[in-house]
Formats: structure tokens, C-alpha cells, sequence
């Protein structure tokens, strides 16, 4: 584990429903100043091992979207295009896939827009094309100068699902077919190319448990490990999170929770686990595609990202259909969900969120937890100056204010607008129990929202 030396953190929270209640203690928000702005890399884990830190030891809340072929299937004038309209927005870290792939071809096509195959021959882990890593570089090294941390995957794995029967999975079968031996050697060239760069997380695996191909993996991540010690690690299982392969494993520094219809479940398991580690939410739903429970809606993207959050995650990955860059991504840039990431980032900068911790007892929010997707979650900072709840749904609920340490300012956030809304006759007495229903509709024409309850000034 990579650690330097944080500020007192518990990243948590708590379940509420479909509308969002948060309490929080801190009524001012900070200004949204631009992530680069606000990070140094590197990033190392906590001293409390509960979320990331940059180099000046500030809190790192990553808040990230998944443009997964943006290394191949864009010009760099679009990709920083798209590279700037996240950056504005609040989006700080993008998931991405290193190696272009096709689930139907044998990789011996699949080029990046310059025509460079990845390998020189393709399919070769041992034979790394410099011309090709170049202009992943470029990516890399465009994104940090933005202030934005590239979770970079080597070599997409892939789904077992039917779409990938022709070949099961991306890069599967090449994993096979290299062996062990030379996935220590290409994480070697990786480690010792982008070593240099600070705002690198490895990401291995992908969309699969990692089985027959254990072995592989950890030499790949040995030889990464050998190379570039300091660049942080983690693993894209199957289902579930990284910590069900690797969580005792010393090169995996931060798991990586996936869960489609409550994914709050599998963060709070890894925030559990012991020795601790950070866990983040790394693929949900993905807005304007799949309109299942595996995504579709703004409300859902909202949901599991402040579901996450405050269940123990050091942060998100947003998804939305522009993943792939098909004719039109540009019209999924400004979409609902995408500008509502941008509240989030606002929301959460203002307040102490690397103190928050799970709130599993019920000990603040007594009564209208609702269950499955219409869950509401809580988080609290337990000397009682902050606790937070987001509901799905709107509801009532039951908070005993005797948790808290002098009197409660309570307020509703709308996370389709970004805006506080006061209670009427806040601030009350930290002396009973009290119930809050939020309004029928937030400003999106949904029933989500955040209660924040913080303790009032003397």
C-alpha cells in the first residue's frame, strides 16, 4: 500500500431512498474551483487507508467518467475537446482502455487512428509497439495537465457474456496464449513508460474474475510493481469488487467495487473489510443506455454515485453511451446525468467528506430506509456535527437529532440543480427525534434528494 500521512478520514455513508437526504453540518459551499486547481499529483493512500490523498495530503474524491476507447477512436483535437468539457464539470479521473480491442476481429486489425497496432506483432504482449504508446502517452500526459487521473487498463479481459462468445472476451485468450511470463514482461514496459507519470492508477483485468488467468495477472502486476512502485493499483473483476481475488495482495492498493442494481451493498462489504483499503465505484449504470436496471436514466447515474459515496467510497466512475465514441458521442457530453456530476462535485467539495463514515446502525436515520434501488443511505461524521442522507424516493424519515452535538441546521439538496433549500424552523433542538419529507419533485422532475443535517454556529 502506498500511504503519506492524511487528515482523520472515514469515508461512509448512509441509505435513504429515491430522493437524496443528506445531513451535513457545513452550510457554505466551496467554490468550484477546477480540479487541477485543487490536485498534486501523485496520489497515495490515507494514513486510515479509507481514501486517496494528493501530494500536499489534501483528500482526493474521485470523480470519474469512462470514455474506454478514447485512446484509439478519437483525434487528439476530440479528445481534448472531450478532455475539457469533463474538466469543467468537475470530473477528475477517466477510465480507459490501453489497448484498442474488437470482440468479433483477432486483434490483428485493431490499430489506433494512426494504423499502429499496440504490438509489433499482433497479439504479442512481448513485442510493444513505441509508436502506438506513444500517443497513449500523449493522452495520459494531456489529462494531467488538466488534473485528471487516468485509470489505465493494459488489456481488457472482457465480459464472458454471449456478445464475446466468438472470441470469450477482449483480450482474453491473448492473456492465455502469452502465458505468465511474458504479462510480467509487458507490465514491465508499461511500469517503465508511464512510470513518469504521476497521475497514473493501473487498472488490470476487466469485466471479468480473473480464474484461469490468475497467475497471469499478478506477474503483470509484478512487473508493473517493479517498474512503477509509486503508481497506484487495482483490478476490474467479473461482478462485485477486486477484494474477492486480490484484497490481501500487496500490490492492490485500492479495490474496485461494480455492481449494477445496488451497488452500495458491494462498497459497504469492501469499507468492512480488514486490513482496510479505499474502495471506489468503478462501472455502474451507464446513462442513456441499457433503459433496465443496468442504467438508462440521469436519476440512476445520480443514484449509485451518492449511494457510493456514502457507503464508504472514496469516490465514482460516471458511465454514459458515449463510452465507445460512436457517430454522435459529442450530444452525450452535456447530458442531464453528465451536468448533474458537476453538482455532485460542488456538493461534496464543500463538506468534510473524507470524515464521513457509514451510518449502519441506525442510530441517525431510524426509520424510512426504504430497500433494493429504493434504498436510502446514510453517512455521519460521529461527533455529531454532520450527517447525511440520500433517498432515491421521496418519503419520510425518522432522524434522531440527540446524535448530534449542539443544534441542527437542516436543509434539502437538489441534485438536479445544485441548490440548498432550508427547512422551515431549522435550526432545531438536538434534544428529540424529528421527522423531514422532502418536496414531491426536485428541479429534474424527480423524487430524489439530500437531507443535510450540521450543526448549527453558537
Amino acid at each position: 500500500m502506498k500511504q503519506t500521512l492524511n487528515p482523520q478520514f472515514a469515508c461512509g455513508v448512509g441509505l435513504l431512498g429515491a430522493a437524496v437526504l443528506l445531513l451535513a453540518v457545513w452550510p457554505n459551499i466551496a467554490q468550484n474551483t477546477p480540479p487541477e486547481q485543487r490536485v498534486s499529483f501523485p496520489l497515495s493512500v490515507s494514513e486510515n487507508s479509507r481514501y486517496l490523498v494528493d501530494s500536499k495530503g489534501l483528500p482526493f474524491l474521485i470523480k470519474g467518467d469512462s470514455p474506454w476507447e478514447i485512446a484509439w477512436q478519437l483525434t487528439k483535437a476530440d479528445a481534448e475537446k472531450y478532455l475539457e468539457n469533463r474538466r469543467l464539470k468537475g470530473f477528475n479521473a477517466i477510465l480507459v482502455d490501453g489497448v484498442p480491442y474488437s470482440e468479433w476481429s483477432d486483434h490483428v486489425k485493431e490499430t489506433d487512428r494512426a494504423g499502429h497496432n499496440p504490438f509489433v506483432t499482433p497479439g504479442d504482449f512481448s513485442t510493444p509497439n513505441d509508436a502506438y504508446f506513444s500517443h497513449l502517452e500523449w493522452l495520459v500526459e494531456t489529462a494531467g495537465a488538466k488534473g485528471i487521473l487516468v485509470l489505465l487498463m493494459p488489456a481488457d479481459l472482457g465480459s464472458r457474456g454471449a456478445k464475446f462468445a466468438t472470441k470469450d472476451g477482449m483480450w482474453y485468450q491473448e492473456y492465455k496464449s502469452n502465458g505468465p511470463i511474458k504479462c510480467y514482461q509487458y507490465g514491465r514496459y508499461l511500469g517503465q513508460r508511464f512510470s513518469k507519470h504521476p497521475n497514473v492508477l493501473w487498472v488490470l483485468g476487466g469485466d471479468r474474475d480473473p480464474r484461469d488467468v490468475q497467475e497471469h495477472i499478478e506477474e503483470m502486476a509484478r512487473g508493473l510493481e517493479e517498474t512503477a512502485p509509486k503508481q497506484l493499483k487495482t483490478y476490474h473483476a467479473g461482478a462485485r469488487s477486486s477484494s474477492l481475488f486480490f484484497h490481501d495482495a500487496p500490490w492492490l492498493d485500492i479495490n474496485m467495487s461494480y455492481g449494477y442494481s445496488d451497488p452500495y451493498r458491494f462498497v459497504l462489504m469492501d469499507y468492512l473489510l480488514q486490513p482496510a483499503k479505499p474502495v471506489f465505484l468503478g462501472e455502474s449504470g451507464y446513462e442513456g443506455e441499457n433503459l433496465d436496471e443496468r442504467g438508462g436514466s440521469p436519476q440512476r447515474v445520480r443514484r449509485q454515485a451518492y449511494w457510493a459515496i456514502l457507503s464508504g467510497a472514496c469516490g465514482h466512475m460516471y458511465g454514459s453511451k458515449a463510452w465507445g465514441f460512436r457517430p454522435g458521442w459529442e450530444d452525450s457530453l452535456d447530458s442531464p446525468g453528465a451536468i448533474h456530476m458537476s453538482h455532485l462535485d460542488s456538493f461534496f467539495q464543500s463538506l468534510p467528506w473524507h470524515r464521513l463514515v457509514p451510518e449502519t446502525e441506525h442510530a441517525v436515520l431510524m426509520a424510512g430506509f426504504g430497500r433494493g434501488t429504493d434504498r436510502a443511505i446514510t453517512a455521519w461524521i460521529p461527533d455529531g456535527s454532520l450527517a447525511i442522507t440520500y433517498m432515491p424516493s421521496t418519503r419520510k424519515v425518522l432522524v434522531d437529532l440527540k446524535r448530534f452535538n449542539r443544534k441542527v441546521d437542516a436543509r434539502w439538496f437538489d441534485p438536479t440543480t445544485g441548490k440548498y433549500a432550508p427547512i422551515e424552523g431549522s435550526p432545531f433542538a438536538n434534544t428529540t427525534q424529528r421527522e423531514f419529507t422532502p418536496r414531491e419533485k426536485n428541479g429534474g422532475g424527480d423524487s430524489d434528494f439530500l437531507l443535510v443535517l450540521s450543526t448549527a454556529h453558537k
